[in-house]
């Protein structure tokens, strides 16, 4: 039995939603209305994130480093990638946001070791201006499912064994499937109102010391409970793919 770690990346390892500004920084409005038509279940987060990038129009490279260069994280969150390679602890990112900004921000925290899985940008040169277009991949997605682009459940599940116990840490509304598989749930901001509804047992945290010390707590246990309703879960999700 091993103890796996899955975390949200926009919100939670960053201090705000990169992925909304990133498109926001050239969408404008149009990407405002694009994102309540999402949340109203118009649209899925696949043809949202099309249209989005459509709405960008082509956009000059510097300006998007610099944005991204500008986003914060939580700066508890180093510490947390170094307790989980000292203690054998299998950290993964799962994310519904872009893999470029990810990237370039892990590997300006010194994180850059710490793998991820979420949608991936296609940069297209559109001119001798140096301007580009974005064109949104979805390697990940399910194909039952559109409410995310990149489905954490699938990837959680896959990564996991079936005797391996399952940590997750969000925020925000894409993490609202994936914490009814975990046995272990980190919840803050919405999630965290999200899991008193569903009643999904959950510990609240602050930053990201809070879940390295459940985790250290943890592993100091003879063995990790499961959550019974998680097992179902995933035992049903298991039965489903078959």
């Amino acid at each position: 039995m091993a103890l796996k770690l899955f975390v949200d990346f926009d919100g939670t390892i960053t201090r705000h939603d990169v992925g909304n500004a990133f498109f926001r920084s050239h969408g404008g409005e149009a990407c405002d209305a694009l994102v309540r038509r999402y949340h109203e279940g118009a649209i899925g987060a696949p043809e949202l994130f099309r249209a989005e990038a459509e709405a960008m129009g082509r956009v000059d490279m510097r300006a998007l480093e610099a944005l991204v260069d500008a986003e914060p994280i939580d700066p508890s969150f180093p510490a947390l990638a170094a307790f989980c390679r000292d203690r054998g602890v299998d950290m993964l990112v799962v994310s519904d946001g872009l893999d470029y900004y990810i990237r370039r921000i892990l590997e300006r925290e010194g994180c850059g070791d710490v793998p991820f899985v979420a949608n991936r940008a296609v940069f297209h040169p559109g001119g001798q201006d140096g301007r580009v277009t974005v064109v949104p991949e979805f390697p990940h997605a399910d194909a039952a499912c559109d409410r995310c682009a990149c489905c954490k459940r699938n990837v959680m599940l896959a990564a996991a064994g079936e005797e391996d116990r399952i940590a997750y840490v969000g925020e925000g509304y894409s993490d609202r499937c994936p914490v009814r598989y975990a046995d272990i749930v980190s919840a803050k901001d919405a999630l965290q109102a999200y899991c008193q509804d569903e009643n999904i047992t959950y510990y609240p945290y602050t930053t990201f010391d809070d879940v390295r010390s459940r985790l250290a707590a943890l592993l100091e246990r003879p063995a990790i409970r499961v959550r019974a309703r998680a097992e179902r879960e995933r035992r049903a999700a298991f039965r489903h793919e078959s």
